[in-house]
């Protein structure tokens, strides 16, 4: 199955998702900022990253922009708790996001979203 990486400062949420993803068959791999991601990013073959955009060092930002020049065809779902962030889809499929999920996660919603875009 699919191999994801999660990237997200909080590491008792990124350890539930992980665990969740895992039970859904998923590969997972975690990473706590956008620097340490976009090292993995660069040595291991993924189908898809979920990312915060609020981390410590590089932040999400700066990460998703940096992997888009890299792999522009990596799948990306956005993980924010900033709910003014919301409603803003043209700006998030310019900069190639393919989904924005509000934190907390809702498991179900996560689910049906990697099925969408892994299938």
């Amino acid at each position: 199955m699919a191999s994801i990486l999660i990237v997200d400062d909080e590491l008792e949420a990124t350890a539930t998702l992980s665990k969740f993803l895992q039970t859904r068959g998923y590969t997972t791999d975690t990473a706590a900022n956008g620097s340490e991601a976009l090292e993995r990013v660069r040595t291991v073959q993924y189908e898809l990253v979920m990312t915060d955009l609020r981390m410590p060092g590089m932040d999400g930002a700066d990460f998703l922009a940096r992997v888009r020049l890299e792999q522009p065809q990596l799948p990306i779902v956005v993980m924010t708790g900033h709910t003014n962030l919301g409603g803003q889809d043209e700006l998030w499929a310019r900069a190639g996001v393919e989904a924005v999920l509000q934190k907390p996660l809702n498991l179900r919603e996560v689910s049906g979203i990697l099925q969408d875009l892994l299938t």
